[in-house]
């Protein structure tokens, strides 16, 4: 990731009308720039400082938005203290908590991928706890290890696909897709569900909390009801009914 940072100095009585037009017009430049990610404003109120700091999936990104900061520059002239104009400066995110977990985890789906949960175990932290549905929840990472290994005999060629990763401090959120073929016996609410040969491909949700570099929290939701209708367990609900 890269940011943009611009060094301000304002009249301190005008702060408050600063912050506001930020909120008005930066914020929603920021919002509506292609790969721009946010934006945040910080300001000294004794002093008139000011940093605002606006982050970029990558480095086109940043400088793309050049024209709109140079605009939105000479729009905050007017609560200035110093008559020369602030310069904008590009940086590239070495390292950060967020990019740090971000990391930890796409490492994990890899792991997961290769069917390799023994390096998978070696991601999470000792009191790890997992959820999944139906009211199932893991303590530890044997305990999650022996849970993939089910998954893995049900469905031998499974694989995860992470479409889109969002991480904010130390939690990760990833919206992905599973896909594997129904081979072995697979637990279920119902009871145990025998090899059915069906492909099978969901849409999941899965939210994990990174601490130090190891997995400490890890929260999976997916639709149960459509799995076991796509493993022709339970009738598929009609289009009509679906969209009433």
């Amino acid at each position: 990731m890269h940011t943009g940072v611009i060094r301000s100095k304002y009249r301190t009585a005008d702060i408050e009308q600063v912050i506001k037009e930020y909120r008005e017009k930066a914020l929603p430049a920021v919002a509506a720039h292609k790969g721009a990610r946010s934006a945040v404003l910080l300001v000294n109120r004794e002093t008139g400082d000011a940093l605002s700091i606006a982050f970029y999936e990558d480095e086109a990104a940043a400088k793309g938005f050049a024209p709109k900061a140079a605009t939105l520059m000479e729009s905050f002239k007017k609560f200035q203290t110093e008559s020369e104009a602030p310069e904008r400066d590009l940086f590239e995110i070495a390292t950060s908590t967020q990019n740090e977990a971000k990391a930890t985890i796409e490492r994990s789906f890899k792991s997961y991928n290769a069917h390799d949960f023994e390096a998978l175990a070696r991601a999470a932290a000792p009191e790890i706890v997992a959820t999944y549905p139906g009211g199932i929840e893991l303590k530890g990472s044997q305990a999650i290890k022996e849970y993939n290994q089910a998954m893995l005999k049900a469905f031998p060629d499974n694989r995860i696909e992470a479409k889109n990763t969002i991480a904010q401090g130390n939690t990760v959120v990833v919206e992905g897709v599973f896909h594997g073929t129904h081979g072995g016996s697979l637990k279920t609410p119902m009871g145990d569900l025998p090899a059915t040969g069906k492909k099978v491909s969901g849409k999941f949700i899965q939210v994990f909390e990174v601490d130090r570099g190891l997995v400490k929290r890890s929260e999976l939701i997916y639709d149960q009801a459509e799995l076991m209708t796509q493993l022709g367990v339970v009738p598929a609900i009609p289009a009509a009914a679906k969209s009433k």
